[in-house]
């Protein structure tokens, strides 16, 4: 287990950037900003649109930057975009007897970011929403599998997990856990709820207000406004002016072959397809338990596996397509379809079948890796017309998006689940086979839902005995032998 100073760098101001295959330990304070309205801009007059996906991309866009312009003025390192969720940490200064000054950093950063979008919203109201952010603080380990166009970077441990859960909720603010509020208050709970407006105002007043003195710290804020506003500027077509356009298009089947450096938002995929949530359950548990133990390497490298394997599931047998890794979840997309449209009877066929393939490969994973016998997996998907593309912030550390209803309630039929339990949205529940639609109840989740109980569901009909072929029979879920990949490499 290697230490993190010296070793995370900063190849670019605010973005976190983690050496490949390596596991360093971190004792930083964890932020996540939930934009809450996100999903009501993904609407217009009750349905999906292209106009309302293209606004919502927009949406996501401006938020993105004004957070990694944020994140700069302040120190902080930029995790990770996901949907409406950001997620950042501060690291600086190291050391466990600044823990309280670290904490202090990501309270005036999460007052500085909700009033920016505050004032963001007042001035462009399409952009409007409300913001709740989680705080939390502690050991945790810090790793990244991608590759230098496609970073994976990932802090795995109980605060980065406890910060994205106090992030939800249906009031806005600033929320603590009982760690990092313990931490700030020298080891009493003065909090009880979210932080004070109050106290959030004065934090504002106090060091990050506009003032007159151009040099000091009153200027964070207004000059992070200024560098948002000016990426903002409209033209007449209610496009970005200094921003790509959002342009769509259809693409044909399968979704596998997607490269996402080659869909910055004027090339732009928007199609009907099925979304696909895969959390390993019981994994920070798991990980806390290995950083008390010392044995975060083979935790890590347990993780490294567990991944790799779903992505090739999803991606190679099943031409779906990977868009991220979000911490021990797999979010992907699959469909299948012609030139012209997608098949919505066979795509939803095509994810019961993947759902199936997901879990039986995890399970072989876990027979085969020591110290995983307590873990589960929970799937959740549902089908809908998805916007596909990269946001381009900095470069390479652009955004891979797929964003909408069907993304997010598919995460969501992913949460409703325990760790032996695969679930299907409504729509897609809709649109499904009898027989599928038989087997997942009214409830629409179903128990431990492996590859041969999804062929049984599906009954061997043609297109399902057509896509079996595509699976490498040497696979957990294929006609004979275990699966190579999953312990060999």
């Amino acid at each position: 287990m290697e230490k993190a100073a010296g070793i995370l760098q900063e190849e670019r101001a605010g973005q976190i950037v983690i050496p490949r295959n390596r596991a360093i330990q971190t004792h930083g304070v964890h932020v996540y900003a939930n934009l809450m309205d996100f999903n009501s801009v993904l609407e217009e007059i009750g349905i999906e649109t292209v106009a309302s996906h293209r606004r919502a991309l927009e949406f996501l866009n401006a938020h993105y930057s004004a957070c990694d312009v944020l994140t700069e003025e302040f120190g902080l390192q930029r995790v990770d975009f996901h949907g409406p969720r950001l997620h950042a940490v501060v690291l600086a200064p190291e050391g466990i007897e600044n823990e309280a000054e670290r904490i202090r950093i990501a309270i005036a950063f999460s007052a500085a970011f909700r009033e920016l979008v505050a004032e963001l919203s007042q001035k462009h109201p399409e952009f409007e929403t409300r913001v709740r952010i989680g705080i939390d603080s502690g050991p945790a380990v810090a790793i990244n599998d991608g590759t230098r166009s496609d970073a994976e970077p990932l802090f795995i441990g109980s605060p980065a997990n406890k910060a994205a859960k106090l992030a939800e909720g249906d009031d806005p603010g600033i929320y603590f856990s009982d760690r990092a509020e313990s931490a700030r208050a020298g080891g009493s709970l003065l909090n009880v709820g979210p932080l004070s407006s109050i106290t959030e105002a004065e934090v504002l007043a106090k060091h990050y207000r506009p003032s007159e003195d151009k040099e000091g710290t009153g200027t964070l804020l207004r000059d992070a406004y200024d560098q948002v506003e000016a990426r903002l500027i409209k033209s007449d077509n209610k496009t970005f002016g200094s921003e790509p356009s959002f342009s769509f298009h259809y693409k044909e089947p399968p979704l596998s072959t997607i490269k996402f450096k080659d869909h910055p938002p004027s090339n732009a995929i928007r199609m009907e397809l099925c979304s696909i949530f895969a959390d390993i359950d019981g994994f920070t548990a798991y990980i806390d338990a290995a950083i008390i133990s010392g044995t975060v390497a083979q935790a890590v490298a347990n993780l490294f596996v567990i991944r790799r394997e779903l992505a090739a599931v999803l991606q190679e047998d099943f031409r779906g397509r990977k868009v991220r890794y979000i911490g021990d979840c797999l979010h992907g997309v699959l469909a299948e379809g012609d030139a012209r449209q997608t098949d919505t009877k066979k795509t939803i066929n095509q994810s019961v079948l993947t759902l199936g393939a997901l879990r039986s490969s995890f399970e072989l994973c876990q027979s085969k890796l020591a110290g995983l016998q307590d873990l589960g997996i929970a799937i959740g998907t549902d089908v809908g017309e998805t916007p596909i593309c990269r946001v381009g912030l900095r470069g390479e550390a652009s955004v891979r998006i797929a964003a909408s209803r069907a993304t997010c309630h598919s995460e969501n039929e992913q949460r409703r689940c325990d760790g032996s339990q695969s679930a299907i949205g409504q729509k897609a529940y809709a649109e499904a086979s009898v027989a599928v639609r038989r087997q997942f109840g009214g409830n629409r989740i179903i128990d431990n839902l492996d590859y041969p109980s999804a062929q049984m569901m599906l009954g061997f009909v043609p297109d399902a005995e057509q896509n079996l072929a595509l699976a490498e029979p040497n696979r957990s879920h294929g006609e004979s032998s275990l699966p190579q990949r999953s312990y060999s490499r």
